[in-house]
């Protein structure tokens, strides 16, 4: 199914005007267009898939591109406890076995940690034949941007729901408490993480608003989680939101990981 929404007043010729965010993952392709002059989604396209939609709308020239590419395997590291060269270390110290591949490295200055990841190289590569300059980003260190937002007044756990993945990010104060990736296939299984998350932070549901989204959240994991959380679930990209510049996709919580790229792009 395709979710299109466009402002009428985009223009993919229009040069260097445009940051382009891009979401790669196996049987699920986006796109959204910000305005680089403030910031404001222009565009969003997303689709069941392996291709982005709509090719004939991208823009032609953007000024600047940005991409997620799953599956991704991540992790963070104080900044000051990373030494170079010892970066797969750290990620086999927390998965294990690690395919090969392309190892990254995003810098998180908000949290003072780095993140490092692998991800799908072959969905990389066809995006870079079309925009050679696009940059990688990894969702765990687009969430804990996204979680650290919005945590000065209290505190917030954000969830991220893709097939059968749940990433979850407290902080609380412009701090952040813990960042963490979940194998989930059902409302159970985001509910149970959900909890012992809050739980591992020693804080209590009651306290905590629960921001929550991804290509694959659902209405039944939705509704459990109101059981238990009194401050949520919310929308982690509510229709009113201000950088959404008067479009109102359709669950553009769905998209938050996407539409959140261009904060930590630019």
């Amino acid at each position: 199914m395709l979710e299109e929404i466009i402002h009428p007043q985009y223009d993919p010729a229009r040069e260097h005007a445009w940051h382009l965010s891009c979401w790669l993952a196996p049987g699920r392709q986006a796109w959204c267009v910000h305005d680089k002059a403030n910031g404001t989604v222009v565009a969003l396209a997303g689709v069941s898939g392996d291709a982005l939609p709509l090719a004939r709308q991208l823009p032609e020239r953007p000024a600047s591109v940005s991409f997620t590419a799953m599956p991704e395997i991540s992790t963070l590291v104080p900044q000051s406890s990373l030494v170079p060269g010892t970066e797969l270390q750290h990620l086999k110290l927390v998965h294990g076995t690690v395919p090969t591949g392309l190892l990254r490295d995003e810098p998180i200055g908000t949290a003072g940690a780095q993140c490092i990841y692998l991800h799908d190289e072959t969905a990389e590569r066809k995006l870079l034949d079309q925009f050679p300059g696009a940059r990688s980003l990894p969702l765990q260190a687009i969430l804990v941007n996204h979680a650290l937002s919005h945590s000065a007044e209290g505190a917030v756990a954000v969830l991220h729901r893709t097939a059968t993945r749940l990433d979850a990010v407290l902080a609380r104060g412009n701090q952040l408490l813990l960042s963490n990736t979940f194998f989930a296939t059902t409302p159970e299984d985001v509910l149970y993480y959900a909890l012992f998350c809050v739980k591992q932070c020693s804080l209590q549901p009651a306290t905590v608003q629960l921001r929550v989204g991804g290509t694959h959240l659902s209405d039944p994991e939705e509704h459990l989680l109101a059981n238990y959380f009194e401050k949520g679930p919310v929308p982690s990209t509510a229709a009113g939101d201000p950088m959404l510049g008067g479009l109102r996709p359709t669950n553009a919580h769905h998209w938050t990981a996407l539409i959140e790229q261009f904060a930590c792009a630019s």
